[in-house]
């Protein structure tokens, strides 16, 4: 690795979203009562990423399965907003 001054840094968040991996981790079927999962193991949600169990939402990998990048962003993207309403509504 080259390092780049500068590009270490720190930011004081509130909560972490974990956006990694190509497939659903095995271990949320077992953990995670109230999902629903697809014949393939992929987690079952609608396009805002809205899964069975309230305030839960899955987009990405974990729903579609391997896709590209382009997808998976898109899908983080209708499940970040569908986050900020449900968190507004539920105020």
């Amino acid at each position: 690795p080259v390092p780049v001054p500068g590009s270490n840094w720190i930011l004081d968040v509130d909560t972490v979203v974990i956006a990694i991996g190509t497939s659903p981790n095995p271990l949320i079927r077992n953990t995670t009562e109230g999902l629903t999962f697809t014949r393939k193991g992929g987690i079952e949600a609608d396009e805002g990423g809205v899964t069975a169990r309230e305030g839960v939402f899955a987009g990405g990998d974990a729903v579609t399965g391997a896709a590209t990048v382009i997808l998976a962003m898109g899908a983080g993207r209708k499940a970040a907003a569908a986050i900020d309403e449900y968190l507004s509504a539920n105020d």
